[in-house]
């Protein structure tokens, strides 16, 4: 919009100075060439700007809870890598946890199909297909064995999401506390307090008042020593 004002000024101002002077460049030449000086300036402003994205992702408006969310959607880790508070020490965390619960899946998947193909050889009558535990175990073991595995897989997989949630939880957090401001007057009040009871007449006591950021609104009074005196 500013580019935009200062090409009608120019245009303005070019106009009355060919009005004055003969010798000037003709108004139509001007124009062509103040346009064409313009546009470059605006295309060039327009690429820098497209080129700077992340750039300009991660430092607009900086911290920002929800783009650190995002990001751990997008990747694991990269919230606390965002947040630029302590990641070197969350990072190993986050990826041990992930590549734990990664490695359990494998496991335990792996072992439950195979516990799976090996029951069913075993209890479909077929000659051709026998288990490899045929005359070791029963079918009712090798099911239990199938079963716990499969348990397991199933603890594996609400891990890995379990682990997104608190990773993300904890990136939001992180970069919520980043922006969040404090003002360093803080005032704390002790004031007497003064409550009427029914069938007991007037209560005295002390209220703490506490204020921050010089809100007019403070912590509700609390009595801390009560006095039964005035019934």
């Amino acid at each position: 919009m500013k580019k935009y004002f200062l090409f009608l000024i120019l245009l303005g101002l070019l106009s009355i100075d060919s009005i004055g002077q003969n010798d000037s460049i003709p108004n139509t030449q001007q124009v062509d060439s103040l346009t064409t000086l313009l546009q470059g300036n605006l295309t060039s402003v327009s690429k820098s700007k497209k080129g700077n994205f992340i750039k300009r992702y991660f430092k607009d408006d900086y911290p920002s809870p929800r783009k650190a969310v995002v990001l751990t959607a997008i990747l694991p880790g990269l919230g606390q890598i965002y947040n630029k508070k302590y990641w070197y020490i969350k990072l190993p965390i986050v990826y041990g946890a992930f590549g734990g619960l990664i490695y359990g899946i494998d496991f335990n998947g792996s072992q439950f199909r195979f516990l799976k193909e090996q029951h069913r050889f075993m209890v479909d009558g077929d000659p051709n297909t026998v288990s490899v535990f045929e005359g070791r175990v029963t079918a009712a073991v090798l099911k239990s064995e199938r079963d716990r595995f499969d348990k397991f897989l199933q603890f594996s997989y609400l891990g890995i999401g379990l682990a997104y949630i608190l990773t993300a939880a904890e990136a939001y957090t992180t970069a919520h506390l980043l922006s969040f401001d404090v003002n360093d007057d803080l005032s704390l009040q002790l004031k007497p307090s003064f409550d009427f009871i029914p069938n007991q007449g007037t209560v005295v006591g002390f209220g703490i008042n506490i204020k921050l950021k010089n809100n007019k609104e403070s912590y509700p009074k609390k009595n801390i020593f009560d006095s039964n005196q005035y019934k």
